[in-house]
């Protein structure tokens, strides 16, 4: 296989086969590289990127499956596929490439080999659907292959996008390329979404019934098939359901269909319902008040009741809004303080506070204008009580 002028595999005796040796072997510890080698680097290390691309079937699929964004294809995008996987091989990987130079006399393969493995890192890391659709495949034809349902023609053994197979041995080893985007929508009925949900386990079973699924390829064709005619349409059709069953979940669109034409996708426009919520709000506001008020119990107890009925509610907002609407601010709220009134019932007085918390701090009266001696529960309240206890106890020992 040659890229760029480059023969993949062959012996260090090729022509052109040791640039990335050289350029490996020049290379020192904290130096800059060779301006005239690293551009003759770059050069033959975008043609493996681009053969790669190819062989992988991703040289028509949108950039964004590898992570770059922002292209229409990969003629604009390559170079900044190509700088992240120069870092991938000569800087992350350089010293485990200069240790093969010790023992090997070349290490372009293992550059080759490198790329491969850049690539199916990103395809996985950006493309999660296509890869397990890919895995999930080839473990179906894999397995037909060792039960002898399946032979393997011509290309990889290992079953990849240029892998022709056939059901006889005897078959033709280049077949017609073929149409299957109608077949594979059928397998996707069924299978979907264990196809790309299952995983470990599980996932046997759906290999399983993919494998079952490979006989209806039999038809036409003289009986053979690429595997990159079944894979690509496969995954094209799961990205596309995929995709549609996320805009369905998040109820941003919707199809519409009009008398003599063809139906289309249109956005839709959630309704502002924020002055219906604040009149619910504020109703609510209204009952529960209006409930404190009638409770069977005393002043003191309403006007506590009340007190935490006003804090559990701007405490639930977290946030300013408008009192006028029933969402009081934080600003009224950390001014709006409650006293007690002559009649013993709490009254609102705006006078304004140190903080927000300080109106509800242990040292602050349960209900507002009375002392921190005032408060039953207060430390100094109970201070007094005790002296009046022990004058108590005194004056009786004396009678």
């Amino acid at each position: 296989m040659n890229i760029a002028g480059l023969s993949w595999g062959e012996g260090e005796d090729a022509a052109g086969a040791r640039v990335f040796t050289d350029y490996v072997r020049s290379l020192e510890p904290g130096g800059e590289p060779d301006p005239q080698r690293l551009a003759t680097v770059r050069e033959a290390l975008r043609g493996a990127l681009r053969g790669e691309l190819r062989r992988r079937g991703l040289w028509q699929a949108p950039p964004d499956y590898l992570g770059v964004y922002g292209s229409a294809g990969w003629e604009d995008a390559l170079e900044e596929l190509l700088a992240e996987c120069y870092a991938f091989v000569f800087v992350d990987r350089l010293r485990s490439l200069q240790a093969q130079l010790r023992v090997k006399p070349n290490v372009d393969g293992l550059v080759f080999l490198n790329v491969r493995h850049f690539l199916h890192e990103r395809q996985k890391e950006h493309d999660p659907l296509g890869s397990q659709v890919f895995e999930v495949l080839q473990s179906a034809v894999r397995r037909a292959v060792a039960a002898g349902e399946l032979h393997v023609l011509a290309g990889d053994p290992r079953v990849r996008n240029d892998t022709v197979l056939g059901f006889r041995a005897g078959a033709d080893p280049q077949p017609a390329v073929r149409d299957l985007r109608v077949l594979v929508a059928r397998w996707n009925d069924e299978l979907l979404p264990d196809l790309v949900t299952l995983r470990g386990r599980r996932q046997e079973e759906v290999v399983e019934r993919l494998r079952g699924r490979l006989a209806e390829l039999s038809a036409g064709a003289a009986g053979a098939f690429r595997f990159k005619d079944v894979i690509d349409p496969l995954k094209a059709d799961v990205r596309a359901r995929w995709a549609a069953l996320l805009e369905q979940a998040a109820g941003e669109t919707a199809v519409e269909r009009e008398p003599g034409e063809t139906a289309r996708a249109v956005r839709l426009s959630r309704p502002d319902t924020g002055f219906e919520e604040r009149q619910l709000f504020r109703k609510l506001i209204g009952c529960v008040l209006t409930a404190i008020e009638r409770l069977d119990a005393n002043d003191r107890t309403r006007s506590y009741l009340t007190t935490l009925w006003q804090f559990l509610r701007v405490n639930a907002l977290g946030g300013p809004a408008d009192p006028e609407e029933g969402s009081p601010s934080l600003v009224w709220r950390s001014r709006t303080r409650t006293r007690a009134s002559p009649s013993g019932r709490a009254a609102v007085s705006t006078r304004p506070a140190a903080s927000s918390s300080a109106w509800l701090s242990p040292a602050t009266s349960c209900h507002r204008g009375t002392t921190s001696s005032g408060c039953p529960g207060s430390r100094t309240a109970r201070r007094s009580r005790r002296g009046s206890m022990r004058c108590g106890s005194r004056r009786n020992e004396a009678g």
